[in-house]
């Protein structure tokens, strides 16, 4: 059979494995190991246990279960409802303060975890119904959300940074700083966005009576409950900076200084402490496993022929930088529509990073504007994993007191609550791609 042939065979049992529901870490395996065997036989098998054991103990990789246990001990003990509160004393007095509290809040917890969804389950059951029982229109109360939390794939520490950096061979530090300027970008755009739509339409979302807003010393309390979480971030992203610690051991500072930090605050008992390991050790297991599958497909793709074919493909056709980049970043956000975020890295990556250094694309540059496709991914129908996250939190707020009229919310008023942050994020994505120091400026100075 002809590569092209092959190529084509390959993706088509991708998509039908992925089709019938099947995870998409073990599509990734099935799929490889069943084209292996039919292109070479068993003779190369003895290769899987070795590509196993070397990809999952890979030092960058180590940092993902760290995040991922930072994240969760973060959420576990409350700091979101901390956040929250903060961020909201400070913007009260704004036109759709509450709004861009909400947004700002989602955008920091989605840092601090580095999961895209972890937002939009603290703050979903604190921010839309106050929101609503203060008049806020319930479009402007639920929009900003889903957007928010897909931030976490952006402003670093993230999950998503390391996963690509270590699959693609980019600096993991390189990236999180790289993201993290159009991740910051993108989130004042929203609170811009925000600001002017209620200055022209008031009624959207009443300001709060000069009487009910928190005095300074109030926002000085509130503001110092987040100090040390605050702190910590910037230790742990500090010392990546500085190159005092790698990635991984940076990590390790953060999962410790989670802890120390929880115990601090009493929230830390061994109930507690046995459940944020539990289920830290069920995310990890799934995101261990996609990169095993992504380790498996991209060496798939290098035995058949069909990752130098693509490659040659693409620079054959000759539609410049900017033409191949607008194909790979379309691409990135149609699979965002269907499936997670760190499933599409390890399925695009092995395709993309070979034309990327053929064509001598700054490889920083991609990995963002790659990641912030990612990002729009989880705010897309028809399977945009924050859009269904908020369904399952209105599903469970529905009932509160002045909360009635989330009765008659259904995913599509979600999504159109979400568009015009959906295009915030795609003029950011054409920002980056028409000036690229929007990414490479601040990694050129570590």
């Amino acid at each position: 059979m002809s590569p092209e042939l092959i190529t084509i065979l390959i993706f088509v049992n991708l998509i039908l494995f992925l089709g019938t529901g099947f995870p998409v870490a073990f599509s990734l395996i099935g799929v490889s190991l069943i084209w292996i065997l039919i292109l070479h036989g068993t003779r190369p098998l003895g290769m899987v246990p070795s590509t196993i054991f070397d990809t999952a103990t890979t030092d960058i990789f180590i940092a993902a279960p760290l995040f991922i246990f930072m994240a969760i001990a973060l959420y576990r003990v409350g700091i979101g409802n901390l956040i929250y509160e903060a961020i909201h004393h400070w913007t009260a007095g704004v036109p759709g303060g509450l709004a861009i509290g909400t947004v700002s809040a989602a955008a920091l917890i989605a840092a601090m975890t580095g999961i895209g969804g972890t937002a939009v389950l603290v703050l979903g059951v604190l921010a839309i119904p106050e929101m609503l029982r203060r008049g806020y229109n319930v479009r402007l109360a639920i929009g900003g959300l889903p957007p928010g939390g897909s931030l976490g794939v952006l402003i670093p520490p993230t999950v998503i940074g390391v996963l690509l950096g270590g699959f693609a061979g980019i600096p993991v530090g390189h990236l999180f700083f790289g993201a993290a300027v159009p991740g910051i970008l993108i989130a004042i755009l929203f609170c811009v966005f925000i600001v002017i739509r209620c200055t022209i339409s008031p009624g959207l979302a009443p300001r709060l009576a000069k009487e009910d807003r928190p005095s300074m010393r109030e926002k000085l309390r509130a503001t110092a409950r987040i100090a040390l979480p605050m702190l910590l971030i910037v230790l742990v992203l500090g010392s990546i900076w500085r190159g005092v610690a790698t990635p991984s051991e940076a990590a390790g500072i953060g999962a410790l200084g989670t802890l120390l930090i929880a115990i601090g605050m009493r929230r830390l008992d061994l109930k507690t402490l046995r459940e944020m390991l539990a289920d830290a050790g069920q995310v990890s297991v799934m995101v261990l496993t996609l990169v095993v599958g992504g380790a498996l497909f991209s060496r798939l793709l290098q035995f058949s022929g069909s990752a130098r074919m693509i490659a040659d493909m693409m620079v054959g056709i000759d539609v410049g930088i900017y033409g191949t980049l607008l194909i790979f970043l379309g691409l990135a956000i149609l699979l965002g529509m269907f499936i997670d975020g760190a499933a599409i890295i390890f399925i695009v990556t092995p395709i993309m990073m070979p034309v990327v250094k053929t064509m001598g694309i700054d490889p920083v540059w991609f990995g963002v504007m790659l990641m912030i496709a990612v990002a729009i991914g989880y705010v897309t129908p028809p399977f945009g994993m924050n859009l269904f996250y908020l369904k399952g939190i209105i599903e469970q707020i529905k009932d509160s007191p002045g909360c009635e009229v989330l009765d008659r919310v259904g995913v599509r008023d979600i999504w159109l609550a979400c568009l015009p942050y959906v295009g915030v994020m795609v003029v950011a994505l054409i920002l980056v791609l028409l000036m690229p120091g929007l990414a490479t400026w601040l990694p050129s100075h570590m």
